[in-house]
């Protein structure tokens, strides 16, 4: 499955607290943003292809563990 370069966890904790665009193959950052708005305006206007968007949780945030 690709060949990861960096462990997903390992960028997320780079960027903690930001929205990532993160390359689907390397798991290498490619763009990062305090807003999904912010970041979809920066991956369009690089015309960045095969990412996923995601949020890096910043350690201070409270855990969701369950919908009860």
């Amino acid at each position: 499955m690709g060949d990861a370069r960096f462990g997903l966890a390992t960028t997320l904790g780079q960027c903690a607290g930001k929205w990532v665009a993160v390359d689907r193959t390397t798991n290498e950052p490619r763009a990062v943003a305090d807003s999904p708005f912010e970041l979809s305006a920066e991956v369009s206007r690089r015309g960045l292809r095969n990412v996923a968007v995601v949020r890096a949780p910043d350690p201070t945030e409270p855990e969701l563990v369950g919908l009860g």
